[in-house]
């Protein structure tokens, strides 16, 4: 329990530091996140193995973390190699989602949503269209990178929707919500951006990936039995 009230302490600190832009809070408190929560899901799973694919998730969005705590608004020739940076590391992290969830949908007989009603997918294809038709007259040459990425978080979020069927309901609620949030986050960032900043921006983003990410990793725990 204690790594997950580091977790806890850790996020509003980071969360203070983006709102009141004290930039060594921020490093000092940001950086540990992700650690503090493979650490709280080690502590409750006592697994490594089973559990690769989560553990890879949150290592590589410690180091999308790290790419993207530093200043974005500054002109300086590595601002968007390091934003590229972020964004590959967190695709991939999403990735390495993707394939826990589709190992526990091989791991059962139980026929997925998805299989069950096809239909449901369109909510998902219609958002993911949507967004990218509005932002994508501002993207300029972040285009091709922002739409790959959407295509693959919407799908993280598909595939965390298509466990209805093959975990217990508060795993999937837990899961889906975070998967939600995180989509929600990103999307914050890209409006952010490359749309029109908003109020606040730093703060909503950030409280709503640190929720997200503690969804998904205790959904994951309150799963039936973990994955071979």
């Amino acid at each position: 329990m204690i790594y997950l009230i580091l977790y806890v302490i850790s996020g509003i600190a980071t969360i203070v530091a983006e709102h009141t832009e004290l930039r060594m809070l921020m490093y000092a408190s940001k950086v540990l996140l992700m650690p503090l929560l493979a650490l709280y899901f080690y502590q409750q799973s006592k697994q490594i193995k089973n559990y690769k694919f989560i553990y890879l998730a949150l290592f590589f969005s410690w180091w999308g973390d790290i790419f993207l705590m530093f200043p974005r608004n500054e002109a300086s020739p590595n601002a968007k190699l390091l934003f590229i940076c972020g964004l590959v590391s967190f695709l991939i992290g999403h990735f390495n989602y993707i394939i826990h969830f589709i190992k526990e949908m091989k791991s059962t007989t139980k026929v997925t949503v998805i299989v069950e009603k096809p239909y449901l997918v369109l909510p998902f294809l219609l958002f993911i269209f949507l967004f990218l038709r509005l932002m994508y007259p501002t993207l300029g040459t972040m285009k091709i990178p922002v739409t790959v990425y959407g295509i693959v978080i919407t799908s993280m979020m598909l595939m965390a929707f298509n466990r209805k069927n093959i975990v217990n309901s508060t795993s999937f609620y837990l899961v889906f919500a975070g998967a939600l949030l995180f989509v929600f986050s990103d999307s914050c960032i890209a409006v952010n951006l490359f749309y029109k900043p908003f109020e606040l921006a730093r703060m909503v983003i950030m409280s709503t990936y640190i929720i997200a990410q503690f969804l998904i990793i205790k959904g994951i725990l309150k799963a039936e039995k973990p994955v071979v």
